[in-house]
């Protein structure tokens, strides 16, 4: 049978190894037991390294499992861990940077290891709370904070979603009118007086009232839903807060009560979901060369 190009130029790869193991064997200098000789050649000193994947991958056998794997489920980190971890890997989760992190060949109680073959599960926000979040503590024009409750009318709790609607709208209709003050009311609500001008005659007066506050429940972590289970949200409470501009114009916007611990308990559910798949402990904070 004849042989073909690709196993030819295996063959060849296979007896130039060979001849170079042999000649450095014979003429050349041992620097490390097994590993690296010296040798001359006609273009001056060589050093191989028979042990690096340099010549171990032409014999398409690696010398060693390395290299990262990125996974975006938990299910995914279960299934890749239990498959290339021993007794010795470790786990860290880095909680502001929403990553756990494995390191399957991690230095042994019996003396060091490479540490370089690791595996990640990068948590990401979801489409809700990057909605809230980005909008946190900005000032909006009217218009602009009308779209952006109407676009994210589910996540609000309290108050009903109909009156946060009739808000939302009411902004619309008054994209034109001048605001003259706002009172706090008793309730800690707030009412903002505004009146249209025609030809520089006053017209239509109103009120507008806001909501000291109002509550969100909203997924924090992007994750696949386990079916029989539900999406696991989370309560956040928000505080109005408006700003009139000279000439009239109303500048709104929105604080969250402070979001880091809410995210931080999402991405410490998720480490106990690991912790109990895996009997293992999750270390807090993040291993050498992360």
């Amino acid at each position: 049978m004849p042989t073909s190009d690709s196993t030819r130029t295996e063959n060849d790869a296979v007896i130039q190894i060979a001849q170079e193991a042999a000649r450095a064997e014979s003429d050349g200098v041992l620097l490390e037991p097994g590993n690296i000789y010296a040798f001359p050649t006609t273009a001056g000193p060589k050093l191989l390294d028979l042990g690096t994947d340099a010549y171990l991958d032409r014999l398409h056998t690696p010398q060693r499992k390395r290299g990262t794997t990125t996974v975006e489920d938990v299910a995914s980190f279960l299934a890749y861990y239990r498959k290339h971890a021993d007794d010795s890997t470790e786990t860290y989760v880095n909680v502001n940077q929403l990553r756990i992190t494995a390191i399957l060949n991690a230095h042994s109680a019996d003396g060091p290891r490479w540490g370089d073959h690791r595996l990640t599960l990068q948590l990401r926000t979801t489409r809700a709370w990057q909605a809230w979040t980005t909008h946190d503590g900005r000032w909006l024009q009217q218009r602009e904070f009308a779209e952006h409750i109407e676009e994210r009318l589910e996540d609000i709790r309290e108050p009903a979603a109909a009156e946060m609607l009739e808000l939302a709208q009411s902004f619309q209709a008054k994209t034109t009118v001048k605001f003259n003050s706002g009172t706090r009311l008793a309730s800690g609500d707030m009412n903002l007086t505004w009146e249209e001008t025609t030809d520089a005659t006053a017209g239509a007066k109103g009120q507008i009232k806001i909501p000291a506050t109002f509550k969100l429940a909203i997924p924090c972590l992007d994750l696949p839903v386990v079916e029989g289970d539900e999406q696991v949200v989370y309560g956040i409470e928000a505080r109005f807060r408006y700003r009139i501009e000279r000439g009239g114009g109303l500048n709104i916007g929105y604080l969250l009560n402070d979001p880091a611990p809410v995210l931080r308990d999402a991405v410490l559910a998720v480490v106990k979901q690991v912790e109990d798949a895996l009997k293992t402990q999750v270390l807090r904070g993040t291993p050498a060369g992360a």
